[in-house]
């Protein structure tokens, strides 16, 4: 992580002149306007049906502006990550935008995976400052009025926010003051970049922020319609329709927002963010988004052949495959035999000749069939088979009794992905056979160590499963619930909540030999 964090650093650092340095031309506004900004993290986190009603009912002109182009995510329509992933996203983004009838800009920086602390997510941003010097300069550009987020500051649990979402709170607040400051990164200044007051900051009430209920909220009505007989509400499903990459649902219809911060006593209107703001001429800036820094560190798809691990001479592979295409990668560059088992295949075959099944990630979302057909699942493996199950977030799992004894999935993960690992029972097969696994199996893991954690429910868990593995993030005690293995009947079950795919795309031999002793398990 730290040679990452210096590198993006670098990266930032060379980046920040260019923005300051664009080339831009100055728009005069011909009349009187008002404007609105939104405040994003990532791509998906903006306050869409507020945008499309001021933008598309009240003639405000609107702009959305994110952190981040979203690559450090999950992609839950295919196999792109990182670069490809950060592609996919922004073209999502400014289709959603078109949508919103907003203008969408991106500041440039990295996605680096889920972040618990908007400590670690300014150093992996280059600096408090430099975020903060670059959200001033947009503001100075761009004029808004009024800036709204979905962010704050929230650190601790159970509400605790994304560490990038905390980052813009922090930012969003600071900037209400540093944008009009012209003794605050002079050198932003010059014909067209002015200092700029903020006249409100809001932030978009949700159930967390309990902290907010003593204050009145302003409540904006997305039912009202445009001339096409649409809601506002219609319009923002349609664009957050357009996150697919993220699986989006729909949006929340609560579009209440409390009052950060304004420059003076406005008079209150609960149904406005604008009251009491008159409408201006400003000159405003066209600008130029810089380009995401490269993920330099990291390489994706690597070679698995060239990992010394070793496998089981009797290895079959069924595999129940969703929507990423790694695990199939990796078998087919090695030789292993492998089917992949459609609907039809899982239905009718005889699963018997596979000697393991594996159900690759999100399987219970994306792969109903399955859990249709549950009792041929539990069937094979009582009678001797062996299942391999990669995570699944909360909602693909519950209600579905997908595993042979009770698990239930939480959102607890580990995020460092240099985080310490115990080894819990270091002579089970599945960390000893036909690969041992030793300390340095855990290096050189990118992003994250595992994600969606069962719980460590002792009277759903411990009883059945074995815990394999422990580890948590600095000052935090995760469940030691990452490879959870069971026997039932003849066979054997196993929960992997690792975040192995990551590990197994850029060929880290610590996880290809435990992926290779997770398949060589024998078949009884």
């Amino acid at each position: 992580m730290h040679d990452l964090s210096r590198i993006l650093k670098i990266i930032l650092v060379l980046l920040c002149p260019a923005l300051l340095a664009v080339s831009s031309f100055a728009q005069q506004a011909g009349h009187p306007s008002l404007t609105l900004m939104s405040l994003s993290a990532h791509p998906d986190d903006e306050g869409g049906g507020t945008l499309a009603y001021y933008g598309k009912l009240k003639g405000v002109s609107t702009f959305s502006i994110y952190f981040t182009r979203g690559e450090g995510g999950q992609n839950e329509i295919g196999s792109e990550l990182y670069e490809d992933l950060g592609i996919l996203r922004t073209r999502e983004t400014l289709e959603a935008a078109k949508i919103l009838g907003a203008e969408a800009h991106f500041l440039g920086f990295r996605d680096f995976g889920f972040s618990k602390t908007a400590k670690e997510t300014f150093s992996m941003w280059g600096g408090k400052d430099s975020v903060l010097a670059r959200l001033v300069y947009v503001i100075r550009a761009l004029k808004p009025d009024v800036i709204i987020t979905n962010h704050d500051t929230v650190t601790t649990k159970p509400n605790r926010q994304h560490g990038n979402h905390q980052a813009v709170g922090i930012s969003a607040y600071q900037a209400f003051e540093k944008a009009s400051d012209p003794s605050y990164h002079p050198e932003q200044l010059h014909d067209s970049i002015t200092p700029w007051q903020v006249k409100k900051l809001f932030i978009r009430y949700f159930d967390r922020d309990s902290a907010l209920l003593h204050q009145a909220p302003v409540v904006i009505d997305v039912r009202q319609k445009d001339s096409t007989g649409a809601s506002m509400y219609d319009v923002a499903v349609a664009a957050l329709q357009k996150h697919r990459s993220q699986g989006m649902l729909r949006p929340s219809p609560n579009q209440r927002y409390y009052l950060l911060r304004q420059n003076k006593n406005y008079p209150f209107d609960g149904l406005d963010v604008f009251s009491g703001i008159d409408p201006s001429v400003r000159e405003i800036v066209a600008l130029q988004d810089p380009p995401p820094p490269p993920h330099s560190a990291l390489r994706d798809f690597g070679d698995p052949t060239k990992a010394r691990a070793k496998r089981s001479e009797h290895i079959n592979v069924g595999l129940v495959k969703t929507y990423d295409d790694t695990i199939e990668k990796v078998l087919t560059a090695c030789s292993i035999p492998m089917t992949l088992l459609d609907p039809h295949k899982f239905e009718r075959d005889d699963l018997t000749p596979y000697s393991v099944i594996i159900l690759d990630l999100r399987t219970y979302q994306y792969r109903q069939d399955i859990e249709r057909y549950r009792g041929r699942l539990f069937e094979y493996i009582r009678k001797g088979g062996n299942v391999v199950a990669f995570y699944n977030k909360t909602d693909d799992w519950s209600g579905k009794n997908p595993a042979p004894y009770p698990i239930t999935i939480t959102s607890e993960r580990v995020t460092e992905e240099d985080a310490k690992v115990t080894m819990l029972l270091r002579d089970h097969p599945l960390l000893s056979t036909p690969n041992r696994i030793t300390a340095d199996d855990w290096n050189g893991w990118i992003q994250e160590r595992s994600i969606y954690l069962p719980s460590d429910d002792t009277a759903k868990t411990s009883r059945n499963y074995k815990r394999l593995l422990s580890m948590s993030d600095t000052d935090e005690q995760q469940p030691p619930t990452s490879l959870l293995w069971a026997t039932y009947g003849k066979g054997t079950y196993t929960y992997c909540a690792l975040a192995l795919y990551r590990q197994l795309r850029i060929a880290n031999e610590g996880a290809i030999k435990l992926f290779f002793n997770m398949l060589s398990q024998p078949r009884h």
